[in-house]
């Protein structure tokens, strides 16, 4: 039974979320937008906090009769014991695989922008040195000092926003008409698959504390992260148009690249990729500390810490053969990338609850 000091409050579990969806977000969003609704691109997020809000509710009904089992246990109860173990095997691979281009994301971006001399090898041994040493304390520490990250990564954020505020041109952003409904809908589905990481994390719901406030706390923080996401895309398609932004291969980096301010914001970019590397921390640690808790649920292990250093080595391998460079993860990303999040993170979830209803389980 774990205890309620191996458990993370409902609020860190929120903070966390939209950490998990920054730097994705800053690197994707606006692009994927652009492409699918074009000038319409900042009504994308309209239909995907509707999808986002159901989603909550349907992961806080999940929990309502097992509050304290871990993820793999309700797959087990609602799927059956042999049907459930090849589900958790499926979200184990898929969750690797993409913690695998999160790390390798993370170390391409600082060679393109800042570090191109040096191998990226050396950024992801660091990066995963750092990621290893943190998750042998657990997830309430990450959890604790991601309290602090989501304060200082909102702060950059909006103000940054707010220096591209007067680069931003209507005509970039209108006309709109009944024709873009299909389009925004459509940009919508794509977005969401960056969103269902909420239901990623609450595989790790057994230590997620008030859960049964689920509902109420994620409205709250889904229309924080609906108010960002407009203003992300705002900027970016309003300051470049959707043209450019449907190319762009890093999307607010480019934007933030328009602010000209006196001499000592010239190199303001900076301070996004400061916010990456705070960004794709939390990432990697939280995704490696999920999937190792799915292993330990799907095997019926005691504990994962002897684990640790064996998977984020496995991990570091992972990264480096997943692709050759940056253009095959920007197409793995926008063609399948996201479709695949959707199916794990949207579609099976509906029809895990769906049959855990109709058999009563949950």
């Amino acid at each position: 039974m774990i205890t309620d000091k191996e458990k993370i409050s409902l609020k860190q579990a929120l903070f966390l979320y939209l950490t998990l969806v920054y730097t994705p977000s800053v690197r994707l969003v606006a692009a994927v937008a652009a492409k699918n609704a074009k000038q319409a691109a900042w009504l994308v997020p309209l239909a995907s906090l509707v999808i986002l809000v159901l989603h909550i509710w349907m992961i806080q009904s999940m929990y309502k009769k097992h509050e304290n089992q871990p993820f793999c246990y309700i797959l087990n109860i609602t799927l059956s014991k042999y049907i459930g173990k090849i589900v958790c095997f499926l979200y184990i691979t898929w969750l690797s695989i993409l913690l695998g281009l999160y790390i390798r994301y993370y170390a391409e971006r600082l060679v393109t922008s800042v570090y191109p001399s040096i191998s990226i090898i050396l950024f992801i041994v660091i990066m995963l040195v750092l990621v290893a040493y943190t998750l042998s304390s657990g997830i309430v520490v990450i959890a604790r000092m991601n309290e602090i990250f989501v304060v200082i990564l909102s702060a950059i954020f909006f103000l940054l926003v707010i220096l591209l505020i007067p680069e931003i041109k209507i005509k970039y952003l209108t006309p709109l008409s009944y024709r873009e409904i299909v389009p925004v809908l459509k940009g919508s589905l794509a977005l969401s698959g960056l969103w269902v990481y909420i239901f990623f994390l609450f595989m790790i719901g057994d230590k997620i504390a008030e859960k049964d406030q689920l509902l109420k706390q994620g409205i709250k923080a889904g229309i924080f992260l609906f108010f960002i996401t407009i203003c992300l895309i705002t900027t970016a398609v309003g300051t470049l148009g959707y043209e450019i932004m449907q190319r762009a291969p890093l999307t607010f980096y480019a934007t933030v690249k328009q602010i000209s301010v006196v001499d000592v914001f010239e190199r303001i970019e900076s301070i996004l990729i400061s916010t990456w590397i705070i960004s794709d921390f939390i990432i990697i640690a939280v995704f490696t500390f999920i999937v190792l808790e799915l292993i330990k649920s799907l095997f019926n292990l005691n504990h994962m810490k002897s684990f640790i250093n064996i998977y984020i080595i496995f991990q570091a391998i992972l990264s480096l053969y997943l692709c050759r460079n940056v253009f095959e993860l920007q197409e793995f990303s926008s063609k399948m990338g996201l479709q695949l999040n959707v199916i794990f993170g949207l579609l099976i979830p509906i029809a895990i609850f769906i049959i855990g209803k109709i058999r009563k389980k949950i």
